[in-house]
């Protein structure tokens, strides 16, 4: 029977003041057994009773969204920081809703990422200056073959990482405590290097800090093993040390140094480590070669860096070194700014 015509026969009765029940009886009686559903019956007569006689179903599916995708990318490119629930309260819908028309027009959250500094409009410049000049002197000098770098890092003895786990859903994850950064369990190594390979390293003593004396015996021993292991280098094409702007590395008695030695520098930039290769591209390496390790002893810690720099094949240095030109494009076209 259409469905039309039995709410017009659901609303006859109920005008007669029949019940939900006997006008069920009364519908299969004419019409045939189950044709009228009790329970049906019943949710039309709490229509009628509100006062609503439209025999039409009342639309399906989710009522439309009162967000504007257009309106809502606006508001979160200005800002970006908006939380998904005062996103909501602001376009008063729900968190969910809000989430699938962020969804929608591609937006995700992502967590800001640390920058070792806030960079002034000047220190941007000098940055963007340095590396236009770096750039233009590679196009008619390609010397990045001659470029020996050099930094120092602290080693921890424990290097184990939180490691997720399956388990049961009521079963507590074990506990592991983190590791230890006292003195006693690092140890500094200072390393020296090329596109060709490691030219120097030290290790320093507990509690021991790099010094101007100390970098400027470290540079004399550098220049010392690099004649023996790279003389090309040191009697034809004369290397260049790019170091950073630590207090040793620039002191007066370190530029001294510098002019005795006849070591030119390359010029870099304050707050750039991803102009160091060896922060981009050495001691990444190194921190996931040791993950995971524990170490009982300096020794044992000594004896890892050593298999670290054997199991380094020598196009691993060269390219740490060759994707400096890289990292001094990505600075100029960031103008300056800090880039990921």
């Amino acid at each position: 029977m259409d469905k039309t015509k039995m709410r017009v026969i659901f609303e006859y009765e109920f005008r007669r003041w029949t019940n939900a029940a006997q006008t069920s009886r009364n519908v299969n009686e004419v019409f045939g057994k189950d044709v009228a559903n009790e329970r049906t019956v019943r949710r039309w007569f709490e229509k009628f009773r509100s006062g609503d006689f439209d025999l039409q179903n009342e639309p399906r599916g989710r009522p439309e969204s009162k967000v504007d995708d257009n309106q809502l990318k606006a508001v979160v490119e200005a800002n970006p920081s908006e939380t998904t629930r005062e996103l909501a309260a602001r376009f008063e819908v729900t968190i969910p809703t809000i989430l699938s028309h962020l969804k929608a027009i591609g937006k995700v959250k992502k967590l800001d990422r640390w920058v070792p500094h806030e960079l002034s409009e000047c220190q941007q410049r000098n940055r963007f200056g340095a590396c236009c000049s770096l750039v233009s002197r590679l196009k008619g000098d390609p010397f990045l073959h001659r470029i020996v770098t050099c930094d120092e890092k602290w080693i921890l003895f424990d290097n184990r990482k939180r490691s997720a786990q399956w388990l049961d859903k009521d079963e507590a994850p074990k506990h592991t405590p983190k590791p230890s950064i006292h003195k006693k369990k690092k140890l500094t190594v200072s390393v020296w290097w090329s596109s060709a390979s490691v030219i120097h390293y030290s290790f320093m003593r507990p509690g021991q800090s790099i010094t101007v004396d100390l970098y400027c015996e470290q540079l004399e021993e550098m220049m010392r093993q690099l004649q023996i292991k790279q003389p090309r280098l040191v009697n034809r094409d004369r290397p260049i040390l790019l170091q950073d702007n630590a207090r040793p590395h620039v002191a007066r008695s370190t530029l001294l140094k510098l002019q005795e030695l006849d070591l030119e520098t390359v010029c870099h930039p304050p707050y750039s480590p991803v102009h160091a290769p060896t922060d981009y591209h050495f001691f990444r390496a190194l921190d996931n070669f040791l993950q995971g390790k524990i170490f009982n002893s300096q020794h044992a810690v000594e004896n890892a860096f050593r298999d670290f720099i054997t199991s380094c094949s020598p196009d691993f240095f060269a390219s740490g070194i060759n994707k400096l030109s890289l990292q001094w494009q990505r600075c100029i076209d960031s103008l300056g700014a800090y880039f990921d």
